[in-house]
């Protein structure tokens, strides 16, 4: 098994594991496209005590082979993410030293100043940003979440995008797919995924917003690279709340009040439901932060994001584009991760409905066609 990386296959098993519950998408390539064979989710049940599917890592494996027999999946390699707020990330530069093998030791040595764990307990991965030839790198300077700018010509540095996650960490996901039944091929991240389903080839700075159950995600995306990523503890289930506290109902039935919110358009663009309002408040702060972050970042080409792309379980809720493109002064959109696969079109009302929370896990299932 590679960690964050792997031989190419043909064909996948995409697996999000997240605390609203368990999503897979099995995908075929046929002739180049990617093509649906099959889907499920799991999700937690309305009163069900919150746990992380990694704290109970049994319960997940055998949710997760359930999940996988109910949905007729056929094969048993499989794709996995690490949730964005449990890994690290950051783009260092480097002298350019011939080839990745001889450069591996100059990358260690600048991540390991920033790491929050000692690196010899880390799993890293490096992605390079600029290609090695000398006089074709696309940077003009480069920095990481502390670096400086380095001396020297442009030129005679390359941009690396180091990602990593704590070895006991990722021995969850190992153990989890073992007890399964299924071969992890590699484990991904989340950014990455999220690139190829709902990115693809476009080029442009685009800021990700995945509205999760508990968490909310924030990627800065850069000629399909993640320059910047953040995480904070706010999601649909704070939504959840406030109907369950404004309208006095179960949280089954809060829930279900908030499925058909979503299926409801805005009736003023621009104004949320007081529910979605309470949470947009911190979620609309972080992303302004994080546009601050990334036209101060000196590794940056474009500075500025051109557009904002909204995903996750949570994306459905109605005014969120409009609310969002006004605060920002962007073009907002809601992201359909299903652009880029074949199905048959008698799905599409359902695989509308379902799409933000599946972004993800389509992402991962593409990872071996891209």
């Amino acid at each position: 098994m590679a960690l964050f990386g792997g031989p190419k296959k043909e064909s996948f098993l995409g697996v999000d594991i997240g605390a609203g519950g368990l999503k897979v998408v099995e995908l075929s390539n046929e002739k180049g496209r990617a093509t649906l064979l099959t889907y499920g989710y799991s999700e937690r049940l309305p009163g069900e005590t919150p746990v992380s599917p990694f704290d109970d890592v049994k319960g997940t494996a055998e949710t997760l082979a359930q999940l996988c027999a109910r949905a007729g999946v056929k094969t048993a390699k499989a794709m996995a993410a690490l949730p964005l707020s449990s890994i690290f990330s950051t783009i260092v530069a480097v002298p350019r030293r011939g080839n990745e093998k001889e450069m591996k030791p100059l990358i260690d040595t600048q991540v390991a100043k920033l790491t929050p764990l000692p690196i010899a307990e880390m799993i890293t991965y490096s992605t390079f940003i600029d290609p090695l030839q000398a006089g074709k790198a696309s940077g003009t300077q480069a920095a990481g979440k502390e670096q400086t700018s380095p001396a020297g010509k442009p030129s005679d540095y390359v941009r690396v995008l180091v990602t990593g996650a704590a070895k006991t960490f990722v021995q969850k996901y190992i153990d989890i797919f073992r007890a399964a039944k299924l071969e992890l091929q590699a484990i991904d991240t989340e950014s990455f995924a999220l690139v190829r389903s709902l990115v693809g080839k476009d080029k442009s700075a685009i800021l990700l917003l995945d509205i999760g159950y508990t968490r909310t995600n924030i990627t800065v995306v850069e000629k399909g690279i993640p320059f910047l990523t953040r995480s904070i503890n706010v999601g649909g289930s704070l939504v959840t709340k406030k109907v369950m506290e404004q309208m006095n109902v179960s949280e089954a039935e809060a829930e279900q009040l908030k499925t058909d919110l979503g299926n409801q358009p805005a009736l003023v663009s621009g104004k949320l439901p007081p529910a979605v309002e309470a949470i947009m408040g911190p979620i609309l702060h972080e992303v302004q932060y994080a546009l601050q972050l990334y036209a101060r970042m000196e590794l940056t080409e474009f500075k500025k994001v051109d557009k904002v792309v909204l995903t996750g379980g949570s994306a459905h809720l109605p005014g969120l584009p409009e609310h969002l493109s006004s605060a920002l002064n962007l073009n907002v959109y809601r992201g359909d991760p299903w652009a880029r696969v074949a199905y048959p079109q008698d799905l599409r009302p359902v695989l509308d409905e379902i799409g933000p929370r599946m972004a993800v896990a389509i992402g991962l299932a593409m990872r071996e066609m891209d």
